[in-house]
């Protein structure tokens, strides 16, 4: 068992993914802040949670995108007395447009959400980290850093640059016992993903992924538990892929 030195604060808390590792950490014994962009449906996304572990559960409206509220919402915590020893950056956005015809508005909005997203949090609590002498940062990069699928630039670009800043402040962060890492997931199935892909789409997607499945929230959920314990201390600048052998790297 892993001994919690604070609460795990998550983004993007309210959806396949977000829901899931909170469902996992809670059963771990963790407390956990959750945030999301989306806050009215806050109390359904409650209902998904075993009833003994809610009140273990503080959930805040945030828009990571917006480095303004992000400050304000760290300072909001440091004023409720609240130790944020792992950081979770999950919240994201899907960018579609190729080369020639990307929107400027959805890749300025697919990059802030992202990838400005992760490092303003990230700033906001690794000071406090390096002060204690511990923290756990996992961020979400995914697959399409690696192998994106066509039309989908913007999010490729904010993922892949999600996994060299998780190089570049685990190396500057591991002195101080903090440890930062990605994890790259493949074909998730979750709600959100419909909302981009059509049924058909998912299916097709799901046959050329070599294990012959997509990936379930709750594995991702695990990934995410495992880097937050003790046993990954000695993990840091790495991106976990959990994706069914889709990319294997050599």
């Amino acid at each position: 068992m892993s001994t919690k030195r604070g609460h795990v604060l998550i983004t993007g808390a309210v959806g396949g993914l977000g829901t899931a590792m909170t469902q996992r950490l809670l059963g771990e014994g963790h407390d956990i802040v959750a945030c999301d962009r989306v806050a009215d449906t806050v109390s359904d996304w409650l209902q998904k949670l075993p009833a003994t572990d809610r009140d273990r559960v503080q959930f805040h409206p945030l828009d990571v995108a917006k480095e303004e509220l992000v400050s304000a919402f760290a300072d909001k915590l440091r004023g409720q007395g609240l130790t944020i020893a792992y950081l979770v950056n999950n919240a994201g956005i899907h960018g579609a447009g190729g080369p020639a015809n990307t929107e400027s508005r959805i890749w300025e909005r697919t990059l802030r959400v992202n990838l400005h997203g992760t490092y303003y949090l990230t700033r906001a609590f690794s000071q406090s980290m390096k002060d204690r002498g511990f923290g756990r940062i996992v961020n979400l990069a995914s697959l399409s850093a690696y192998h994106p699928l066509g039309e989908q630039a913007p999010y490729a670009a904010a993922k892949a640059a999600i996994t060299g800043y998780t190089r570049s402040a685990a190396l500057d962060l591991s002195r101080y016992g903090v440890t930062v890492n990605a994890i790259a997931p493949g074909l998730i199935l979750h709600d959100g993903l419909k909302v981009v892909f059509s049924d058909d789409d998912l299916k097709r997607m799901a046959k050329d992924i070599p294990v012959g499945r997509a990936g379930k929230p709750e594995e991702i959920a695990a990934t995410v538990a495992f880097l937050l314990s003790d046993d990954a201390a000695f993990i840091t600048g790495q991106t976990i892929h959990v994706n069914g052998g889709s990319y294997l790297p050599g």
